[in-house]
């Protein structure tokens, strides 16, 4: 169990949720990190100049993370109170991939917080259930754990953009800055064929400015008079995005009927030139406009 997280961290990657939040801890602080694993962040905080306390479940895992952090509680947030072992007060409180895993995050994250200091800030990175393979996968019928990524089969919540910032308000908590981790269409891993998807579908789910996040790193701070909530989605608010895109529809659907009474008219028309074409006093005054196409050609 103590390898299942285990992962190469590079700080300097790109599009990467290790990456993102040893950036946002920044040097120089004193880290908790909660869901520590075998400490493959906490090697890099350290390196960062930070101290570490770690919490994490498993035995063995946090046994590997004392190599690096000062100390390292083992315990069960879900049934035990971090604050019942843990007294100092930490300029950072680092969650990565743990709130999901929670049965109810608002009462760890309460306690954790009385040990957060008066001007320290909360990193939690959650994966994005709006993701647009999972709403293909929904679509299609299907809901299938994996051993890791978005459907994470020991994922107990789930989070978008609006039920993250939610809970972070319960918590009176504000983002300050979000970074995402984005991932195209068929890009998660999840049994998902976009083929099987109309255009109108893939448009209609691409026009959510989150379509393509993955996962979000967020840097959040005591809420504040004035504070700005960073947790907005990239561009304009989807419900706009999708207003336009209705009004754009109707103008084309009355584009479209306007062509099509047109044409009916056209070949009302044509009926009546192919009626008189054919009719008697057209093959009577025949020889009469003959003659008179010639004298018009000779005036001319």
């Amino acid at each position: 169990m103590s390898e299942i997280y285990r992962v190469q961290v590079d700080p300097a990657a790109t599009n990467n949720p290790h990456s993102y939040a040893l950036q946002l801890a920044g040097g120089g602080h004193r880290v908790l990190e909660v869901g520590c694993s075998v400490g493959h962040v906490t090697e890099h905080l350290i390196a960062a100049g930070n101290t570490v306390v770690g919490v994490e479940i498993d035995p063995d895992a946090a046994a590997q993370a004392s190599e690096w952090a000062e100390t390292v509680h083992v315990l069960d947030l879900d049934i035990e109170l971090l604050s019942a072992v843990e007294s100092g007060r930490f300029d950072v409180i680092l969650l990565g991939d743990v709130i999901e895993h929670l049965r109810d995050p608002i009462p760890v994250m309460r306690d954790l917080l009385t040990l957060l200091a008066d001007d320290g800030r909360v990193i939690v990175s959650v994966p994005n259930v709006s993701h647009i393979d999972i709403r293909l996968m929904l679509l299609e019928g299907t809901w299938a754990y994996q051993h890791d990524g978005l459907l994470d089969r020991s994922h107990l919540r789930w989070f978008t953009n609006d039920s993250l910032r939610t809970l972070l308000g319960e918590l009176g908590l504000t983002a300050r800055r979000v970074e995402r981790v984005r991932n195209g269409i068929g890009s998660s891993g999840l049994p998902v064929t976009p083929g099987l998807h109309s255009p109108d579908v893939i448009s209609f789910v691409q026009a959510d400015p989150e379509a393509f996040t993955y996962q979000f790193v967020v840097e959040a701070v005591r809420s504040a008079p004035g504070l700005v909530d960073a947790l907005e989605p990239d561009g304009a608010p989807w419900t706009d995005v999708m207003a336009g895109r209705r009004a754009l529809e109707a103008e084309l659907d009355a584009a479209r009927h306007e062509v099509s009474e047109l044409q009916a008219h056209n070949e009302a028309l044509q009926i009546e030139v192919d009626a008189w074409k054919h009719s008697r006093l057209a093959r009577i005054s025949a020889p009469l406009r003959s003659v008179w196409a010639r004298v018009r050609s000779v005036r001319a």
